[in-house]
């Protein structure tokens, strides 16, 4: 009778990887709902909902950013959860506010949320395959 090996400690499953996609997933979800509360200020003339869901948006990556840590994501996950917060969390308050000023900055701002989402997409791929591969 042959055991197999206990995994190795780079291999073991952080029970907290579950917490990190959800989370993860979340952040996605609420991307989605912004793209949607931006359209909707355009022709509502009224950003107030896209302006806290931004903010909240933050919170929820600095939230991202320290189950990357806590759950072992790995040090590429955690860069990019660290860029996710610094883009989320400051580029696009300064981006929305230089927005007032010419669309350039505006543009760059819509630009930079897609870039957010990207990031999100990316780390919640790589939970996913990082779970399947402990499993």
């Amino acid at each position: 009778m042959t055991d197999s090996p206990a995994p190795t400690a780079s291999r073991q499953r952080s029970p907290l990887l579950p917490v990190y996609r959800v989370v993860l997933a979340l952040f996605l979800l609420a991307g989605a709902v912004q793209i949607f509360l931006a359209g909707f200020g355009v022709w509502g003339h009224d950003f107030q909902a896209h302006r806290v869901l931004g903010f909240t948006m933050a919170g929820i990556a600095l939230v991202v950013f320290v189950l990357a840590l806590v759950s072992r994501a790995g040090r590429r996950d955690v860069v990019l959860a660290l860029v996710l917060v610094l883009l989320t969390g400051g580029a696009q308050s300064l981006l929305a506010d230089a927005g007032g000023s010419g669309a350039f900055w505006g543009g760059l701002h819509a630009l930079d949320g897609l870039v957010i989402l990207g990031i999100a997409g990316f780390l919640h791929g790589a939970a996913i395959r990082r779970g399947r591969a402990a499993a």
